[in-house]
């Protein structure tokens, strides 16, 4: 075996989703074996998948069909979970790979919140969600571009992590596991409004409140600007 199971199970990032490391690698670790192992997949033609099965997504809910639109949504996370995995195992990782993998993140959490809010504005007859979607969309990327520049300025300057040096017993445990501290991260957060919410009818809801949790991730990322200027 050129990759054994072993190997495809410590692929993981170092810290990581709680629902990627405590759920859904029992599918993606399985998958990630045969993928490397079995097929000549390349990390590029996964991220391609990920993005026609978002497509389809955006299709299924625009078509006000919320199951066969949450299924494949489903199936594009799955895919967006492993072509990273790959690419680490097969050392195929390119730079344009990684802008790739990031473009069709944004382009599916476009189309497909904005096919949900689609879908309940044709339902219900109301127009708000279609504008709260698009405050959703704003704080998604202003939060991701804001976590970008933070990596990269703690790459530049060698800082690390409070928590990277926590003795606490929590702490501790989380890095054994492989999870980052927080319990709802961004992951969590779009499964839950993207497969969750359209199936229960509560998306409008929802959105509030995932709308509201990105504006405290963003206010937190602002805290770490503040310290670094009176740390200057």
């Amino acid at each position: 075996m050129k990759y054994p199971y072993s190997l495809v199970k410590n692929s993981f990032h170092s810290k990581e989703a709680w629902v990627n490391v405590l759920l859904l690698k029992y599918i993606t670790v399985p998958l990630v074996f045969i993928m490397v192992n079995y097929t000549r997949i390349t990390p590029n033609i996964i991220s391609i998948l990920s993005m026609g099965f978002g497509v389809l997504s955006a299709y299924y809910y625009f078509s006000s069909n919320v199951l066969f639109g949450g299924l494949m949504y489903f199936i594009s996370y799955i895919f967006d979970a492993t072509d990273g995995k790959v690419a680490r195992i097969t050392k195929t990782g390119k730079p344009y790979g990684a802008w790739m993998d990031i473009s069709i993140d944004r382009l599916n959490l476009t189309l497909i919140s904005t096919a949900i809010a689609y879908n309940y504005f044709l339902s219900e007859g109301d127009f708000k969600l279609l504008l709260l979607n698009s405050l959703f969309l704003g704080l998604s990327f202003i939060g991701s571009e804001s976590r970008y520049n933070i990596d990269i300025y703690k790459l530049k300057n060698s800082i690390k992590d409070k928590d990277e040096t926590s003795t606490s017993k929590y702490g501790k445990w989380c890095d054994k596991m492989g999870l980052i501290k927080e319990p709802i991260s961004l992951p969590e957060l779009f499964l839950f409004y993207l497969i969750l919410s359209p199936q229960f009818g509560i998306e409008f809801y929802s959105c509030i409140i995932v709308s509201l949790l990105l504006v405290l991730r963003i206010l937190k990322q602002q805290f770490f600007w503040v310290h670094v200027s009176k740390s200057k």
